[in-house]
């Protein structure tokens, strides 16, 4: 094995090649090197996606939602009780949703306002992050507080200290009828990025209640251990509640981004098999090539003593090789630029002035990345696979040249 990789390393660094034998080299690694390149670069890029899913969007959309269908929870306290036994259920929060028109001087906009008790919420979400103390006390101390998701604000006009009017439906009208108005006070403005900014509005729960003539909360709010336990969960508290509820989850509302996501994973790694799969065809070539112009060489070695398993390895080696060299090419730029992808988009942005993702459209403005190594491992050990296999061929065709036909030119 050692005489085989000795052969094989010499010949790669110093070897003669033709041009017929130079292209198809440059062709094997840099197909080797492409395919490489392109999956350590999307699957980071998918991954950065399914981070800012998990850890930021999911943190703030409700994982799990129990509404009265009523209106009004009948026993708010046995709904707590039960959610809370419940192994994998976190923490839980009460919560108010209300249908608004949003007022301020010529801005008009629908609002989907959510009244919450901001202590409870905390546990249930991410809004911790994105909210100072001085917002807290300020929405605490404030009975008509409003916060907005940043480009709602900008939208509407409206900056902290600001009132805005809010048009709302009264309570039981089943037609046309006299909204109601009501008046609340921006405390704060948070900046999270993405849909949410554009539709981010929480109010007190108390406010919201007394909007619709109720003592108790419309819902409640769960947080879950797994995620991806959310209708499991829901399904088995809802069941055993003593009063009717329509039971939500992020799997119904959101759980197309999560398939969207893992269904551009499956194509990309199907594209760049493809993509790998020609490069095989160009280390093919390039070692029937080489298998023809050395054959006299080859003849020599089996002369002197070589056996076939030696020829054999000598052309393995020459395939990892190459295929070693493509990968080491391909996984380290593709990880150069995942690493600097998102500095890079964000400088293209800032100098044109143009928006790659539309924040109001999809669930982040930004292209993330997150590289982790165990995808990098697996590309590089798919290209070397894929190297090795397409090497079988033309080293078996080698070990079983005829040293006399060969030598003598028959």
């Amino acid at each position: 094995m050692m005489l085989s990789f000795q052969l094989a390393w010499r010949q790669f660094r110093q070897g003669h090649l033709n041009r017929l034998q130079r292209f198809l080299r440059t062709a094997a690694v840099s197909g080797v090197a492409l395919g490489c390149l392109v999956l350590v670069l999307v699957l980071s890029v998918m991954n950065g996606f399914q981070k800012v899913l998990t850890e930021r969007f999911l943190s703030l959309v409700p994982q799990v939602e129990l509404i009265a269908m009523g209106g009004q929870l009948k026993r708010p306290q046995s709904l707590t009780s039960l959610a809370q036994a419940d192994p994998q259920v976190a923490a839980v929060a009460p919560f108010r949703s209300i249908n608004a028109l949003a007022v301020s001087g010529e801005h008009l906009n629908a609002l989907a306002l959510r009244g919450i008790d901001l202590e409870k919420e905390i546990k249930v979400s991410g809004l911790a992050r994105y909210i100072t103390p001085e917002m807290v006390k300020a929405f605490e101390s404030e009975p008509n507080a409003l916060i907005l998701g940043d480009a709602l604000a900008k939208k509407l006009g409206v900056k902290v200290g600001h009132k805005l009017s809010i048009l709302v439906a009264p309570p039981g009208s089943g037609g046309l009828s006299t909204p109601r108005r009501h008046q609340l006070t921006l405390v704060g403005v948070v900046k999270i990025g993405g849909q949410l900014d554009y539709s981010l509005a929480y109010m007190p729960l108390a406010t919201a209640n007394g909007w619709n003539d109720s003592t108790h909360a419309q819902g409640l709010r769960l947080k879950v251990n797994d995620v991806f336990a959310a209708d499991r969960v829901a399904r088995d508290i809802g069941f055993r509640a003593h009063e009717a509820l329509y039971m939500d989850n992020w799997t119904r509302t959101q759980g197309h981004l999560y398939q969207d996501i893992q269904m551009v994973r499956v194509i990309i790694y199907l594209v760049v098999g493809l993509i790998m799969l020609v490069a095989s065809f160009n280390i093919i070539s390039l070692l029937m090539v080489t298998v023809r112009e050395e054959a006299p060489q080859i003849a020599m070695l089996r002369s002197i003593g070589c056996r076939q398993s030696t020829i054999s390895l000598l052309f393995l080696w020459r395939g990892c090789l190459l295929g070693g060299l493509g990968v080491v090419l391909g996984t380290g730029f593709g990880i150069l630029l995942a690493w600097a992808l998102p500095g890079l988009l964000s400088f293209w942005q800032q100098l044109t002035g143009k928006t790659i993702l539309a924040g109001d459209i999809y669930f982040t403005d930004t292209i993330p990345t997150q590289i982790l190594p165990g995808d990098v491992a697996v590309t590089a050990l798919l290209a070397l696979a894929v190297a090795l296999v397409a090497t079988l061929y033309p080293a078996i065709h080698a070990s079983r040249l005829q040293p006399a036909r060969v030598l003598s030119g028959a």
